[in-house]
């Protein structure tokens, strides 16, 4: 890609090909049903992160060049989703690939960075490959770390939304993707009911089905780093809209308040 140092034209140029690249995979007149889903599902998700990271960054207070990098982070951040859904059929990284290292791959076969400086391009890769871990590492730089902290934030604001709207709608239009084939039964394992009410992050390993799976997104805003994410999660609702679609039971009702409260806690804080 030719470099041109124009903020505007490069974030452009950067649209440009995110789009044809996408395409890409829905172009065929055979290409499956399935496929046609989860790309657009991943394309539709790719563009509200950067609109999520941007208003995160407005509310930071970011100068216009911290913004549109933190932009080009969460335009990509998926970005290897796409070749990891048309090869495997599946977005469970443990089945197929780390979708973050098979993104920062394909963004550097492609050279999609390279009319960047070294040092932005090689930022932008690194939060990329950390966005989906379980934990950061506490030995990059803290710029590193900040972007990191914020993409996270943005991409679960999101996730959040698609996975509620799946939920309510999960009757008339099934996608077995969004659910990583977990079976559906009205159990929820004692691990990850602990970690939740002890406030702790879930261990994906002790997820064993459909409702394990959805304490372990309510458990997410225990990594939420920055207040206004928290904030954007009380006002939008996110953890009531999961906890309405578990099965009644004391633990539910006990998994939302001890959420709620630690919410309101955390934002008088």
């Amino acid at each position: 890609m030719r470099c041109i140092m124009e903020t505007k034209i490069k974030k452009d140029m950067f649209r440009n090909w995110f789009d044809r690249y996408v395409a890409g995979f829905t172009a065929g007149k055979d290409t499956a049903l399935d496929v046609v889903t989860n790309i657009r599902l991943k394309k539709d998700h790719s563009d509200r992160v950067v609109q999520e990271i941007l208003w995160m960054a407005d509310q930071l207070g970011l100068d216009n060049e911290s913004r549109d990098l933190a932009a080009v982070m969460a335009l990509f951040h998926d970005i290897g989703r796409f070749a990891q859904y048309a090869r495997y059929r599946t977005f469970v990284d443990h089945r197929s690939e780390n979708h973050a290292e098979l993104g920062v791959k394909i963004l550097q076969q492609h050279q999609v960075l390279d009319c960047l400086p070294a040092d932005q391009a090689d930022l932008i890769c690194r939060v990329i490959s950390y966005h989906n871990r379980a934990a950061l590492p506490d030995d990059d730089t803290e710029e590193c770390l900040f972007y990191a902290r914020l993409l996270r934030d943005a991409d679960k604001l999101d996730i959040w939304r698609v996975l509620i709207d799946h939920y309510q709608h999960r009757n008339q239009e099934d996608n077995p993707a969004v659910e990583l084939g977990l079976a559906d039964t009205s159990d929820i394992s004692d691990q990850v009911y602990d970690r939740v009410v002890n406030k702790d992050i879930v261990n994906a390993r002790h997820v064993k089905n459909l409702n394990d799976f959805k304490l372990l997104q309510i458990g997410w805003v225990f990594d939420i780093n920055f207040t206004p994410a928290l904030q954007q999660v009380k006002d939008r609702g996110y953890i009531d809209a999961i906890c309405r679609t578990l099965p009644p039971s004391d633990r539910r009702t006990r998994i939302k308040q001890v959420v709620a409260d630690w919410l309101d806690k955390k934002l008088r804080s």
